[in-house]
């Protein structure tokens, strides 16, 4: 008998290729959300820091006009770049979701792969068994009628 062969190897192969790049696409998306997160976080610590820091001078010495401006301007810059890597943010979660739907397909179809290579497997095993045991029961048929006919000659 010849041995096993999954009809859809090809198949499996290419659609198994295409889930683990697709996997790592995602990976690679959410690293950059992640990264995007930190940056924000960064922003919003730095402009914290930079208030306190105004609210502590502001109570020990106070402030000048101009740092009172230059401190607004920061916070209106820290404010813009902080919408900005939200909206990023917002961006990068769209795309992380149309993502994790293309990988959560391809990893069905390649379970449903594997699930018909166990069935064509297992009934490959069957089909080999039921030959080997023709075969067997062929040689022990062949076998007893080569004795009976031993027996028969003088």
């Amino acid at each position: 008998m010849k041995k096993f062969q999954f009809s859809l190897q090809r198949m499996l192969g290419f659609k198994t290729t295409l889930y683990e790049k697709e996997r790592n696409i995602l990976a690679h998306l959410r690293a950059q959300r992640f990264t995007v997160e930190q940056r924000r976080d960064n922003v919003l610590l730095q402009m914290a820091r930079a208030a306190a820091e105004y609210r502590r001078k502001a109570a020990e010495t106070g402030v000048s006009a101009w740092e009172v401006r230059q401190l607004a301007q920061k916070k209106q810059s820290s404010d813009t770049l902080v919408e900005m890597l939200e909206a990023e943010m917002a961006r990068l979660d769209v795309e992380i979701e149309r993502q994790l739907q293309v990988v959560i397909e391809l990893d069905r179809e390649v379970k449903s792969l594997e699930k018909l290579r166990e069935a064509q497997w297992t009934e490959w095993q069957e089909e080999y068994t039921r030959e080997e045991r023709e075969r067997i029961l062929e040689l022990v048929s062949r076998r007893y009628v080569d004795d009976q006919a031993a027996e028969q000659q003088p």
